[in-house]
């Protein structure tokens, strides 16, 4: 039996989104041809020969030449809202995968930012949905709710032979910059610490990130054996993680599904946009042993950024950037080293009480829904 082809594409706005397609078609690799679409994202996570053919391009007529040269009729989308809407027009049954549900607002409906007619509209399950995003949500025509996307691979296999500690920042690059400010705030004082004691560090990360870090490495002549900068595929990064000494993230939610699924304790560093300050409110609730850090400033924090959040996400997002920038040469960087250090010698926190459950994993959760779409097909 000839496979089905099948478009991917994601929002390319972090590490988290390509992640979750990684995880989407590794619950079902072999059942499909898998070809890549819509914004250019990291292929580096990916096993070569993954996709059959890609076309990173926003262009309606490309869009369609691709999918009549490949016969496609199906597509999951993570976050790209203009490639779901393009695909949907050109009559492609797309499904669309929504991991930050508790973030929508009206004033996120108005620019068009949520293909509320997707074929079907997978949202991932989360915590305290807001008011506002259930009135979102009301307005998607087949709403289905999925587990959380998560990927799992054997402890027994270890990428590296080293013992690393493991700083995940995923992706730092943003429609206004490439992260250069939470690398001079957060990630060069947590490098400094590492090196200042000889232990082994690897910051794993997408590939622009590595760019952005290792650009801000030799500016500041910081070269060490003990560091190391890497893209992993994902399988290799879920191993490192498993067998870290100590494991240190920014606040993806993934990421954060995943450790929790790993049982690894976590110490969560500052957010980089506005999805991962919830995700470090939710972290308390999902993941067994943590440790958090937060900015501890007057404006970026959720209290203050909660009142601005009716000027929609995108307005949002750029001031988070804007206020991180601000930090920049204002010794910020060395409280941190000292939180840093501190935070370390403190115990592990304990997971807080809920009612939130994870009841299977949402990459296989989607592969069903893709299944019962061609089934439907079929049946006409």
């Amino acid at each position: 039996m000839n496979k089905i082809n099948v478009i991917v594409g994601t929002n390319n706005f972090g590490l988290g989104p390509v992640g979750k397609v990684s995880s989407i078609i590794n619950a079902s690799k072999d059942k499909f041809n898998w070809y890549a679409c819509g914004n250019e994202f990291d292929l580096n996570i990916f096993e070569s020969g993954t996709f059959k053919d890609k076309l990173f391009s926003k262009d309606k007529e490309k869009i369609e030449d691709f999918v009549t040269k490949y016969d496609i009729k199906y597509a999951v989308v993570v976050l790209d809202v203009v490639l779901a809407k393009i695909l949907l027009s050109l009559n492609v049954k797309v499904i669309f995968v929504d991991s930050l549900p508790f973030m929508w607002t009206q004033a996120d409906i108005d620019e068009g930012l949520l293909p509320l007619d997707a074929t079907v509209y997978c949202a991932q399950k989360c915590i305290n949905l807001t008011d506002a995003s259930k009135k979102v949500l009301k307005q998607i025509t087949n709403l289905k709710w999925v587990n959380p996307i998560q990927n799992f691979s054997d402890g027994k296999y270890r990428p590296f032979k080293e013992l690393y500690n493991v700083l995940n920042v995923g992706g730092l690059h943003s429609p206004i910059g490439n992260g250069e400010s939470y690398i001079y705030t957060v990630i060069i004082p947590i490098v400094k610490y590492f090196m200042n004691h000889n232990e082994k560090l690897i910051i794993t990360c997408g590939s622009n990130a590595k760019n952005s870090i290792n650009n801000v490495l030799d500016k500041l002549e910081i070269k060490n054996n003990n560091l190391k900068v890497s893209t992993l595929k994902q399988q290799d990064f879920i191993s490192t993680i498993i067998n870290s000494n100590i494991f240190i993230t920014s606040p993806g939610l993934t990421t954060i599904y995943e450790t929790s699924s790993l049982n690894k304790p976590t110490i969560i560093i500052p957010p980089q946009n506005l999805s991962q300050f919830y995700n470090i409110e939710y972290a308390k609730k999902i993941l067994n042993k943590y440790k958090t850090m937060n900015w501890e400033t007057e404006k970026l924090n959720l209290t203050y950024l909660d009142k601005i959040l009716d000027k929609g996400e995108t307005f949002v997002v750029d001031k988070i950037y804007e206020y991180i920038t601000e930090l920049v040469n204002t010794k910020y960087d060395d409280e941190f080293y000292h939180r840093f250090e501190n935070i370390l010698k403190e115990n592990y926190a304990n997971k807080i009480k809920s009612n939130f459950n994870i009841n299977g994993n949402g990459a296989d959760d989607i592969k069903d829904e893709l299944f019962n779409l061609i089934e439907e097909d079929k049946n006409v």
